[in-house]
């Protein structure tokens, strides 16, 4: 969320070649074979932060000296100061502001040093000898090193201000350096959101500052944002753009970038605590880049087919190419249910300009968006392809919209939604069979054959389904029975899958038209009392299956296991089972 600065270059990945022989005599102690130093300092850097911290030293201005270190808040900050022949004590001053918890690990390459901090105040707060701060001797390494390590346990409400790191040492015997990481935590973290660090001029973006608490939204804040030179304003958390959704702790505004450049953006929030405000303050920086494309118009098409219905939605980008590439477009379309289409384009563009169209067929609205209109085309995107990596070189957002219904959207010759009813038919108490109706819908009227098949919850084949149905043009709810013996042994839920819908040359498919509830084949009429195996005989095995449900309810409606419904399968219904054989 805080924009960070790239790792500095590492040797072998750009870094300057004369650099690296000062590093090597400062490096090697961590390129030894793991001893209880290194694996100790590596438990506490994430990643390559320790090499980092040296790199730091050597490469940014202001290492050396006692220039005051601004430490961020749940990042590690690097300290580093020059020790100079002869020199016998060295200061590093850091700021801390907001800090519920301080921590810090501090190399010192120069043998019987000893180290104190101090807070604000100038009171010690730590020393040489305290339990709090541990120290690994660099003799300890193979081969030995000249002074060692210094870590702090954590410290915890580190006051406001200035601290000191002070080290004391006898005179040192030639030139060194002073290395160490520091890390200030709070529960209380700020940042800025966005989408991007390179944006377009010309893009309205959404720009918002995180609040949190130990990782959970903080609301009811008042946020001030600042882009560049503007005046800051307020930003918002409830839901309405430019804010995507109220109370997750992101606080928005709206925004345009009107020329190319970096851009400063700063926030600030007060937050009221049971000890008093905490001001937390978030910043970033992002290049605002001229567009490679501009477009000259942007048109949106209303298809028409027989019977004057709507057969597509098409939208045309007329661009304008202020560098001929290939670029990558995609045109998205959204309904008002959430859904949305992507069509993508890719094509070369010279400098005569080039059009990009992107068609939404019916069928795929219909499918897809399941919704009437109105359709908005809510994002065209382009990007320059071919280069190190992709460009952003087009953006324009809700770029228009089709105020257009489902029902007049065109059909095609057979229209088979995913719409299935299943009704149990009893008979004595128990499910005799199933009534399943389900739409089809036809341009041309006449017999038609229809076939699916229904399968159980394992995927077990329960009846393979025939019918011949006279369909009137429009909606037509079809009807089929269906009583199989096959539900006597296979458990729902049942589905319906495999839908075939034919006339001539004319067909359509569908995959999976629906299911039942979970229905169960003890709810089913039998076709003997007490025949729970479906063999057509009461036995042994019937008598052995009994056994196993012996103190459970009976299901509703109907359970052939209860043979004398009284709601509960016991010993009278195993005594009944045997009257039976």
């Amino acid at each position: 969320m805080n924009t960070l600065t790239p790792p500095l270059p590492l040797p072998g990945q750009g870094a300057p070649a004369a650099l690296w022989p000062l590093l090597q005599p400062l490096l090697r102690p961590f390129l030894q074979p793991p001893a209880r130093l290194l694996a100790h300092r590596l438990a506490r850097l994430p990643g390559l932060m320790l090499l980092l911290a040296l790199c730091l030293c050597l490469f940014l201005p202001g290492g050396a000296g006692a220039q005051t270190v601004p430490v961020a808040l749940n990042l590690p900050t690097s300290v580093s100061a020059d020790v100079l022949p002869g020199a016998t004590t060295l200061d590093l001053p850091f700021a801390v502001s907001g800090a519920d918890s301080l921590q810090f690990d501090l190399i010192v390459p120069v043998d019987g040093a000893s180290l104190a901090l101090l807070d604000p105040s100038g009171a010690e707060v730590l020393a040489s000898g305290d339990p709090r701060l541990a120290f690994h001797p660099g003799s300890a390494q193979t081969p030995p090193l000249p002074g060692g390590v210094f870590v702090a346990a954590t410290l915890a409400a580190p006051a406001d201000g200035t601290w000191t790191l002070r080290l004391r040492f006898p005179a040192a015997s030639g030139p060194t350096a002073v290395l160490g990481t520091i890390m200030a935590r709070s529960r209380y973290q700020a940042g800025i959101a966005i989408e991007r660090t390179t944006l377009l001029v010309g893009e309205d973006v959404s720009i918002g500052m995180v609040v949190l608490d130990n990782g959970r939204p903080i609301t009811g804040l008042a946020p001030t944002i600042s882009v560049g030179a503007a005046a800051a304003v307020p930003a918002s958390d409830d839901g309405h753009a430019p804010d995507g959704l109220a109370d997750d702790g992101v606080y928005s505004i709206d925004h345009t970038f009107t020329a190319p450049g970096l851009v400063d953006i700063k926030a600030s929030v007060s937050i009221p605590t049971a000890n008093g405000p905490v001001l937390r303050l978030a910043s970033a920086q992002v290049r605002a880049v001229a567009p490679l494309l501009s477009a000259s118009a942007v048109r949106l098409d209303t298809l028409r087919g027989v019977d004057d219905c709507v057969s597509a939605l098409r939208v045309g980008v007329d661009f304008s190419v202020l560098a001929p590439a290939t670029y990558a477009t995609l045109v998205r379309l959204s309904a008002p249910n959430g859904r949305s289409i992507d069509v993508r384009k890719s094509m070369a563009m010279g400098a005569a300009g080039a059009t990009v169209e992107a068609s939404f067929s019916a069928a795929d609205i219909r499918s897809r968006l399941a919704s009437d209109g109105p359709y908005t085309v809510s994002r065209i995107d382009t990007l320059q392809l071919g280069g190190d990596e992709l460009l952003l070189a087009f953006r324009r957002l809700d770029a228009g919209s089709f105020d257009v219904a489902l029902a007049a959207l065109c059909t095609p010759p057979i229209l088979l939604e995913a719409s299935l009813v299943f009704t149990p038919l009893l008979s004595d108490g128990y499910i005799a069979s199933f009534d399943l109706s389900f739409p089809v819908t036809i341009n041309t009227a006449g017999f038609y054959q229809i076939s699916f098949k229904l399968v159980g919850a394992s995927g077990a084949d329960i009846e393979l389904v025939n019918a011949s149905r006279a369909l009137t043009k429009g909606v037509n709810q079809v009807h089929v029975n269906v009583a199989s013996p096959r539900f006597l042994l296979v458990d729902g839920p049942y589905r319906a899958i495999s839908l075939l819908v034919l006339q001539g040359a004319t067909s359509a498919r569908l995959s999976n038209l629906g299911a039942s509830a979970a229905y169960s084949r003890w709810q089913f009429l039998p076709v003997r009392a007490g025949d729970l195996d479906g063999d057509g005989a009461v036995g042994q095995a019937d008598v052995d299956t009994l056994a196993g449900f012996r103190g459970v309810r009976a299901l509703v409606p109907g359970d052939r296991r209860d043979l004398n419904r009284d709601g509960v399968i016991d010993l009278r219904d195993a005594r009944l089972l045997q009257s039976l054989r």
